[in-house]
């Protein structure tokens, strides 16, 4: 979890809407990496974000793309600068959802999540991305070679998809996502040997299709975000829609 000031300076919060709006209203055109050096230059001083928040992002546009560009962790979330995120959806040998249930000290503390979700770091591609955030939050190594997830291994669900909001809970931050969902299914050997790596997941929850269908319409706020925003998606590829293998 990024840590904010405990309170920006009006002075501070007005410059901050206004480079968002310029950043928001450049007809297309990206941000160079001169832009994202000066906006860095004059945002840190007052953030002051911790040296793992300086991790870079590749920028991307609604549909994915680069732009050739890459920001700070913090720097995109102030500005809700568009960057890359994967979700992972795990199924037990029951065909149960391995839900995480999220630490106290992390982004969404103590919502429900999907079995794991992370950024992209630059640099990265989406799947390089996901076996990293698979193996750091629940010590899954998704190669089927591996024995822990069953062949063909990890599917990519459709297209990436883009979302862009305010985070209610943190601000001011801004979420401005493209996300890719996977799906896997563990092995029993998969299942037995899960374990938070991190610190960023502290349970699990295993649930049924139709129990996480009535969460998300009937108490989304017991939810993260990410999980609410991705599941239409797994959905459809549960109904054997729109899939791809790596």
């Amino acid at each position: 979890m990024i840590s904010w000031p405990e309170q920006f300076a009006l002075d501070d919060l007005a410059r901050l809407q206004e480079d968002m709006a310029r950043t928001h209203s450049r007809n297309g055109s990206p941000l160079s990496g001169r832009d994202v050096a000066s906006l860095s230059d004059r945002w840190r001083p007052v953030v002051q974000p911790r040296a793992k928040h300086e991790e870079p992002f590749d920028l991307v546009d609604r549909a994915g793309e680069f732009t050739g560009v890459a920001a700070p962790r913090w720097l995109c979330h102030l500005l809700g600068l568009c960057h890359r995120t994967v979700h992972l959806a795990l199924l037990t040998p029951q065909d149960w959802l391995v839900l995480q249930v999220r630490s106290p000290r992390v982004d969404w503390p103590g919502l429900i999540d999907l079995s794991v979700t992370g950024h992209v770091r630059a640099g990265l591609s989406w799947q390089e991305a996901m076996r990293c955030e698979a193996a750091e939050e629940l010590g899954v190594d998704l190669d089927p070679a591996a024995g822990m997830v069953e062949p063909p291994g990890v599917v990519a669900i459709g297209q990436p998809y883009h979302r862009s909001e305010a985070d209610s809970l943190n601000p001011p931050v801004h979420i401005c996502h493209v996300t890719q969902v996977f799906a896997a299914t563990l092995t029993p050997t998969g299942l037995s040997g899960l374990h938070f790596s991190d610190g960023e997941v502290v349970g699990l929850y295993l649930a049924s299709f139709d129990e996480v269908n009535r969460m998300v319409e009937e108490t989304p706020d017991r939810l993260a975000p990410g999980l609410v925003q991705s599941w239409p998606h797994y959905t459809a590829f549960n109904t054997g829609l729109n899939t791809s293998a790596l």
